[in-house]
């Protein structure tokens, strides 16, 4: 499978179940575009593996078919499977961690066992070992490792703070298509789970904005979604249709004009 084949193959997947963060992907240097993509496609593999198995020994199996994969990456051989080659592509020329991959693909077990989380603890550290992770693999490949030690881990935390905040928006969202599935990601601890995960995502968003002046403009393209969770957060709370079109674009752009999230 040539380049185009896999790149076409996971830009569709993207398009179709996660176009907000394509939107923000696009916006970065031509050169870091297909290993974001990449990430995108490797990050819906995965998510969607409960869809699609109908046991959760099923569903290991797949974790570990990735595990295996990634070994296999990271080792410099080649996997012919479209996600498998993007990743290839973007660990070489962005020296992913694979400590991170593994991070993220250990926690996404949770997935498999139909349990909600047992508290707003265990959901946090959920969110943040998959979205969060997934950001910060996504920052690495804009140069995150790159920028100056003392910088490096205020960053690091504004970009996790981002990818947690557009997961548990998203989970909000999402509350009724879980349930028809039997799962829930609401924190059993809480009286009322949706106001508990709307004040984290409320949270985090802050978290990620209050480090707005130390953010440098090459992380932009994964700091946009913070702005988008919380215009999705705000018509989740006020009831209203998600905005659309016209006027969701020039909003969008007009944050990218301004470099600001």
């Amino acid at each position: 499978m040539n380049k185009d084949q896999w790149l076409s193959v996971c830009h569709d997947m993207v398009h179709r179940l996660d176009r907000d963060r394509l939107m923000c992907a696009m916006v970065a240097p031509p050169g870091k575009r297909d290993a974001l993509v990449a990430l995108l496609a490797f990050n819906l593999e995965i998510a969607t593996i409960p869809e699609l198995v109908s046991e959760p020994m099923l569903g290991e199996i797949r974790l570990q078919w990735w595990r295996e994969t990634l070994t296999r990456l990271y080792d410099g051989n080649s996997v012919d499977h479209p996600v498998a080659l993007g990743l290839a592509e973007a660990i070489e020329k962005a020296d992913l961690s694979k400590s991170l991959f593994d991070r993220y693909l250990d926690a996404r077990a949770f997935d498999l066992n139909g349990e909600p989380p047992a508290s707003m603890m265990v959901m946090e550290k959920y969110v943040e070992d998959t979205a969060g992770v997934l950001h910060t693999l996504m920052a690495e490949v804009l140069g995150l490792a790159g920028l100056a030690q003392d910088l490096r881990p205020q960053v690091g935390e504004a970009v996790a703070h981002g990818g947690v905040a557009w997961a548990m928006t998203g989970l909000l969202a999402t509350v009724d298509f879980h349930a028809k599935r039997g799962r829930s990601y609401l924190p059993a601890d809480q009286e009322d789970g949706v106001k508990a995960l709307t004040q984290a995502a409320e949270r985090h968003i802050g978290k990620a904005r209050s480090a707005r002046s130390r953010v440098p403009k090459s992380m932009l393209p994964i700091m946009l979604p913070v702005g988008l969770a919380e215009q999705n957060l705000k018509q989740l709370l006020s009831g209203g249709a998600r905005r659309q079109g016209i006027s969701r674009l020039f909003g969008f752009y007009w944050k990218v004009l301004s470099g600001k999230y």
